[in-house]
């Protein structure tokens, strides 16, 4: 009898027969396919695994995917996920690998450019020096048609710490259309209090004429609110 595959290895059979990421009630559903649910907290224990091991990356909130897959897709631009009936679905992109890594480095570039042209500072800290500002696209690159992914309106010019609080990884932050700034309370009051704004704060120079669509998606699949 072979031995039973452990937690780990078991979601990410699971992920690889889903192109790579799946929704945690996906997971859930097809993981005894590979084992057996055992425990008194399976489901709790399935989300550690996905949490602390680095064979999965967070891209929204309850979807996870396989590091290697999601490293590339963005390094090659092998394709794009989309999120149908809250499942994920990967979508495969046929590109010679010298067109799509050319492509991907010009994209980059351009969509950065344009942000810094158009936006030139962080609207939460006002910080203007671009060496220390990040386009952050606000619909992740992995979600996104190769027209939102050089669009920049769904990009945003965030300073570093932001950046990471904002990003698919994280999604601690978000924000609405009035430009209220949410904070998540996954991250602790302690540090909450250190960022030095209050949840709901208005932020004034946040553009968000033309993202709003882009926003919803980010409230809706990558802020754990």
């Amino acid at each position: 009898m072979k031995p039973q595959l452990t937690y780990s290895e078991a979601i990410a059979r699971v992920l690889e027969d889903n192109g790579g990421a799946a929704h945690l009630s996906y997971i859930y559903e097809h993981l005894e396919t590979y084992r057996k649910m055992t425990g008194k907290t399976p489901e709790k224990t399935i989300q550690e695994r996905l949490q602390r091991d680095e064979r999965f990356t967070r891209i929204g909130r309850g979807i996870y995917a396989l590091t290697e897959v999601l490293s590339k897709l963005e390094n090659n631009d092998t394709g794009v996920f989309e999120i149908k009936s809250n499942q994920i679905v990967f979508v495969k992109k046929e590109q010679t690998e010298a067109v799509k890594k050319t492509k991907i480095r010009l994209g980059q570039n351009k969509f950065r450019s344009e942000l810094l042209k158009t936006l030139k500072a962080c609207p939460i800290t006002g910080i203007d020096d671009k060496r220390l500002l990040i386009a952050s696209h606000i619909k992740p690159w992995v979600f996104s048609t190769p027209e939102e992914r050089l669009n920049p309106l769904n990009g945003l010019l965030l300073s570093p710490l932001f950046d990471r609080l904002f990003d698919k990884s994280v999604g601690l932050i978000t924000f609405t259309p009035e430009k209220y700034i949410l904070i998540s309370d996954k991250l602790s009051p302690k540090n909450r209090k250190k960022l030095g704004i209050p949840h709901k704060t208005i932020i004034k120079s946040l553009p968000v004429e033309g993202r709003e669509e882009f926003l919803e998606f980010h409230r809706k699949y990558i802020f754990q609110g």
